[in-house]
Order: C-alpha cells, then structure tokens, then sequence
C-alpha cells in the first residue's frame, strides 16, 4: 500500500508549485503540511472504504499522474478543524492556477489541491492517460515601486542673473542681494526661483527691505 507524502514523486511542475504554495502559505502566517501526494490502488481503495474518497481508483493522486496533493495545518489537535486557515490557504493555491476540493458541491474534499488546468481535465481523463499540460511556475506579481518623490522646483523657471528677470522684480532683487539674504556667486549668478519673486517684491513692498538696510546704518538709530 502506498501512500507517499513527498512532494517529490509529484509531476515535476506540480512539486514546484506545491513549494512556492507552501512558501506562500508560509508568509501569510499559514502553517500548511502536505499529508499525501501520490497512491497506488489499494490505498485508493482504503480510502473510498472508509469515505474519504468517492472514487475506488485514483486519479489526480496517481503515481503516473501525480497531479493532486493533500494537507493540513500543522498544528497537533488541530489538523482539520480550522475551516478559515483551509479556506485562506485553498485561496492561495486558487490564485497560483490550482483547483480545490473545497469547492466541489457533490463531495467537497477541503485539504485537497490538484491540477486540472482550471477544471479542463477531469478525473475520467486522467484515469485514461489524459493528463493536462505543464502547470506555469507561479511567481507573484511584484509590487509596483513607489514613485520617485517629484522635486518640487523641477518645473518651475529660476533665473540665473539679474539682467534676465522681469522689470517689476529686479531691483527687490537686488535689495536682496546687496543686503546679502540673496547670495550672488562669483560669476554673478543668483539662482532665484519664479515663484520667489513674487515674495521678495511684497517683502519689498512692506518696506522689511528698506528697513534692513538701515539697520546697520548708526546714523539711522539715532534719535531726532
């Protein structure tokens, strides 16, 4: 009688898929053990004789097919009785391309996974030989990385020199650069921002320039 648990003697793209499944299974916080992979006839039949299976004859399970795998959560006394951990997990295998017995009406078989090529081949089929194409190997979707953070003056115009910004703000610019808020390089550039125009002419406008000015001016902090 055999009734082999190694992932091994499953179809090559099967075991593969089984390990990703478990590995996934794994970082969901599912503690999955797979409890049979392949049978022979007699303990198909052992099966069916004590209604854990409908059939006498194995299928999916078979060692020439080696299709289909059964688990459990690994937790002693409690292998079959979580139906949310059997749930969670059947909707990871779901997701790689597996089917799940869980969702059979006539005789739903929870810790059961098989590949049917989405339900395309049906036990019959396997039974005569029929069995589907190689199963894709799952990979999961990466993650779209974040956005790079826009820099935020990476549209906006900034002049250079002084010659080159509009008449209404050059000399509250030069305000600014001669009080040394605004640093002018060796080569005579400035670098200001559009937007800061705006800024340093309404600072300009409220005096705070002219005032800074005077304020290192002794005559300017005499009394009159």
């Amino acid at each position: 009688m055999l009734n082999s648990r190694n992932i091994d003697d499953l179809r090559p793209d099967v075991a593969a898929n089984c390990r990703v499944w478990m590995a996934l299974c794994k970082a969901a916080g599912l503690p999955v053990l797979v409890t049979g992979t392949v049978r022979d006839e007699e303990y198909q039949l052992y099966c069916y004789n004590i209604g854990t299976s409908k059939a006498k004859v194995p299928s999916f399970h078979s060692v020439d097919a080696g299709l289909a795998f059964d688990f459990c959560k690994n937790v002693k006394g409690h292998e079959y009785d979580d139906l949310a951990f059997f749930s969670q997990a059947a909707a990871i295998a779901k997701e790689m391309g597996f089917e799940w017995g869980g969702d059979w009406k006539s005789f739903p078989d929870r810790p059961h996974l098989q590949w049917s090529a989405h339900g395309a081949y049906t036990s019959a089929m396997v039974r005569a030989g029929n069995y589907p194409p190689s199963m894709p190997l799952y990979a999961p979707a990466e993650e779209e990385p974040p956005a790079e953070p826009k820099e935020e003056d990476e549209d906006m115009l900034i002049y250079h020199n002084l010659a080159d910004m509009p008449d209404w703000a050059r000399p509250s610019v030069e305000k600014c650069v001669d009080l040394g808020v605004i640093q002018q390089s060796a080569q005579g550039l400035v670098n200001v921002y559009e937007p800061n125009l705006q800024t340093i002419v309404l600072l300009d406008r409220l005096g705070l320039l002219d005032r800074e000015v005077t304020a290192g001016d002794p005559e300017a902090d005499q009394a009159d």
